[in-house]
């Protein structure tokens, strides 16, 4: 009697112990599968890029070299311009209200 109470005793442990176990596994599955998702959606943003890239590039060395040349003065221009302006107003509120 007291062995076949031990034997179910050991058995019954030994179930309770692997069943957290298991339980956790497609947790796990499912934060590695999200991550691979992730870094798929990152590469194809990356690729994404670097054919934009390529194409202005194809863009503009099909421009005659005077217009490549006005191109350059543009963007230049605009760059200058977009990077001395001002935050908008309600930028330069929030930071004021919150200290920074």
């Amino acid at each position: 009697m007291k062995r076949a109470r031990s034997l179910r005793y050991y058995l019954v442990m030994g179930l309770l112990l692997i069943l957290p176990l298991s339980a956790c596994g497609p947790k796990y599955q499912a934060a590695r599968d999200q991550r691979q998702h992730e870094k798929r959606l990152e590469q194809r943003r990356k690729e994404g890029e670097r054919a934009m890239q390529q194409a202005r590039q194809r863009h503009i060395r099909g421009q005659s070299p005077e217009t490549q040349r006005r191109m350059k003065e543009t963007r230049r221009k605009s760059e200058s311009l977009n990077n001395n302006r001002r935050s908008p107003f309600y930028v330069r509120w929030y930071n004021a209200i919150r200290g920074r």
